[in-house]
C-alpha cells in the first residue's frame, strides 16, 4: 500500500516538480543566462535544478525545516533564483523583500513575517544588519556576492551537499510558498500568502492567457524578481522550458543587444521602459525578428507611442492588469486590438479568472455602471499574513476585491478609471486621480505627477497635484493650473499645485502617494472656499 508520501508525489501540485520536470525533459537546454562584469554565464536547467537540490540541503544542515520562512533581500541574479526554487523545492517559505524600501519597512517585513533565515546580496549585508538587531538567532546568508564569515556565500552552503532530488516531504496544493509584501503605497505593507497551488496555475494562466508556448517563452527579467510580474514570467518561462535572461538594473542599450543577441521572444517592461528604449541611439543598431510579443503594465501608453512600439520591434504588444493578490496576471487585452480604444483598457477575465464589477453594497452591476472590480480565480491568495480583518475585507460578498474603480465595455472589457482609494471626493464630486494626472502629463516641463486629495474644511478633499519637472526645464502653479483648466472640468482642476525635484517612487514606478498624503496633510489647513 502506498504511503501519504508516495500518494503525496503521484498527485500533487508543488512547485518544486516543475524544475524536476524541466531538469528531466530539457536538462541540456539553458535555464538562466547572466552577465557578470560582461562575461556571460549560463545555467541549464539540468545545472540549476542540481544547485538547489544542493542549497536545500544546505539550509536543512543548519537546523531549517519546512515552513520556516527565509527573507530574501537581492537583485535579479542566478542566486535570487536558486535561492527561491530551492525554497519551493524544500518545502520552506520564501519571502522576497523589496530592499529599495526605507529600512523601517525593510524591518518590519523581516520581523512581521517570522523569518528564520535571510540572504541578502553583499552590497545589502550592512542593510539587514541594522534592522536585525534583536534577531541573534537568524540564519544568515548571501545571495550575490563573495560573502563573509557572518553572511557566508551561497557556494558554501551548497558545498559538500547531494544534488539529488528532494522528495522526501508532503507538500500540499494550499500549503504556503511565498509571502509577498504589497509595495507599501498605503501605509504598511501586509503580506500576501501565496500557496504552490496559487503559483503554478498563475504560472501556466500566464501561458494560456498571452497566448506564449513551449517554444516562445524566453524573455529578459528586467523589473525587479522581488515582485510579483517579473516573478511570475521567470516562473512561466521555467515551467515551459523556456529561458530568463537576467538584466540586474535597468540598461536600454544593453537590453536592445539582448533582444538579438539571446533571440528573446517575449518582454514585458514599464511604459517608461519602453520609451526609453525607442529613445536610445542603439535602437536601430539590433534585429528585433525574434520577438514575438511586447507587453506593457502599471500605466497605459499613448497610441502614437504604441504605434512606434509596434514599428520598431515588429510585433505586436499587449497590456493587462494583475495583482500581488491573484499572482500576478488576472485582466489580459487581446494584442490584436490593444491601443485601438479610448481609455484605459484593462481587458477581459484572464483564463483562470471570473471578472465583475460591483458597488458597495455587494450588488453586480451591468456594462457601463462604475463599480469596484472583484475576481474569482483559483489564484486568489490565501490571505493576509496575521492580518484577518485586512482579509476578511478582501474578500467581501464572496469575491476578491482589488481596489480598482472602472467599469465593464459590453464586450466585458474593464476600462480603469482610477483606485478605489485614489478617488478624490471634492465638495460631492468624484475625481478620478489618473483622469487628472494624464492631463498634467501633457503639460509641458512636467516629468512626473501624483495626484491626490487632501483635508479640506470647505470641499471635504480638495484635489491637489504635486509635480516634478523634466530637467532644465521650470515649472510654476500658475501655469500647470492653466493648462488643467483647458483639459478637465472645472471641480477637477487642482486647488494647488507643488513642484518637486522628485517623487517618491515605489521599484515598479508607483508614486507613493501615502508619503505625499502625509507630507502636505496641512496645506489647506484653516483655509476657507
Amino acid at each position: 500500500m502506498a504511503t501519504e508520501l508516495e500518494l503525496n508525489l503521484i498527485r500533487r501540485i508543488a512547485m518544486g516538480d516543475i524544475l524536476r520536470r524541466r531538469a528531466s525533459d530539457r536538462g541540456s537546454r539553458e535555464a538562466i543566462v547572466e552577465f557578470i562584469a560582461g562575461e556571460r554565464r549560463a545555467l541549464t536547467f539540468a545545472e540549476f535544478n542540481t544547485r538547489v537540490n544542493q542549497w536545500v540541503r544546505g539550509l536543512r544542515a543548519r537546523g531549517l525545516r519546512q515552513g520556516d520562512r527565509v527573507a530574501l533581500l537581492g537583485g535579479n541574479t542566478s542566486e535570487f533564483l536558486i535561492a527561491l526554487w530551492g525554497c519551493f523545492k524544500g518545502g520552506f517559505v520564501a519571502v522576497p523583500i523589496n530592499f529599495l524600501q526605507n529600512p523601517d519597512d525593510v524591518g518590519y517585513n523581516i520581523h512581521h513575517s517570522g523569518a528564520r533565515a535571510a540572504f541578502a546580496d553583499d552590497r545589502l549585508h550592512a542593510l539587514v544588519d541594522s534592522v536585525t538587531t534583536d534577531l541573534g538567532e537568524l540564519v544568515r546568508g548571501t545571495l550575490a556576492g563573495a560573502g563573509s564569515e557572518r553572511y557566508p556565500a551561497l557556494a558554501a552552503f551548497l558545498a559538500g551537499q547531494d544534488g539529488a532530488e528532494v522528495e522526501d516531504i508532503v507538500i500540499d496544493d494550499d500549503d504556503l510558498a511565498q509571502i509577498m509584501y504589497t509595495s507599501g503605497t498605503t501605509a504598511r505593507p501586509k503580506g500576501v500568502m501565496l500557496s504552490h497551488k496559487n503559483l503554478f496555475l498563475s504560472s501556466l494562466n500566464a501561458v494560456l492567457s498571452i497566448g506564449s508556448n513551449k517554444n516562445s517563452t524566453s524573455h529578459p527579467a528586467v523589473l525587479p524578481l522581488f515582485h510579483i510580474t517579473a516573478m511570475m514570467f521567470s516562473l512561466t518561462a521555467t515551467h515551459m522550458g523556456g529561458k530568463t535572461v537576467l538584466q540586474n538594473g535597468f540598461n536600454p542599450d544593453a537590453l536592445l543587444g539582448l533582444f538579438e543577441s539571446e533571440r528573446l521572444e517575449f518582454a514585458i517592461l514599464l511604459p517608461l521602459m519602453w520609451r526609453a528604449l525607442l529613445a536610445s541611439p542603439a535602437l536601430p543598431k539590433h534585429d528585433y525578428s525574434s520577438l514575438k510579443l511586447g507587453m506593457y503594465g502599471m500605466a497605459p501608453i499613448d497610441a502614437p507611442t504604441l504605434a512606434q512600439l509596434k514599428q520598431a520591434f515588429g510585433c505586436t504588444f499587449t497590456t493587462g492588469s494583475g495583482q500581488t493578490e491573484i499572482a500576478a496576471v488576472a485582466t489580459v487585452v487581446d494584442p490584436g486590438w490593444a491601443g485601438t480604444r479610448e481609455g484605459n483598457i484593462w481587458g477581459d477575465g484572464s483564463i483562470l479568472s471570473d471578472q465583475a464589477v460591483m458597488d458597495d453594497q455587494g450588488n453586480l452591476l451591468p456594462p457601463g455602471e462604475i463599480g469596484e472590480v472583484v475576481w474569482r480565480s483559483p489564484q486568489v491568495m490565501l490571505g493576509y499574513f496575521n492580518n484577518d480583518a485586512a482579509t476578511d475585507e478582501a474578500r467581501a460578498h464572496g469575491w476578491h476585491h482589488s481596489g480598482d474603480i472602472g467599469a465593464l465595455d459590453d464586450d466585458r472589457q474593464f476600462r480603469f478609471v482610477d483606485r478605489k482609494k485614489d478617488i478624490v471626493k471634492s465638495g460631492g464630486e468624484n475625481v478620478s486621480s489618473v483622469k487628472v494626472e494624464s492631463a498634467i502629463l501633457a503639460c509641458p516641463g512636467v516629468a512626473n505627477v501624483g495626484v491626490i486629495g487632501l483635508p479640506h474644511e470647505y470641499w471635504g478633499e480638495a484635489v491637489t497635484a504635486v509635480v516634478a519637472a523634466k530637467p532644465g526645464a521650470s515649472l510654476d502653479e500658475e501655469a500647470v493650473i492653466a493648462h488643467c483648466k483647458q483639459e478637465l472640468g472645472g471641480f477637477e482642476v487642482p486647488k494647488k499645485v507643488v513642484v518637486l525635484d522628485e517623487l517618491p517612487m515605489t521599484a515598479t514606478g508607483k508614486v507613493k502617494k501615502h508619503l505625499l498624503r502625509n507630507d502636505y496633510r496641512d496645506l489647506y489647513r484653516g483655509e476657507g472656499k
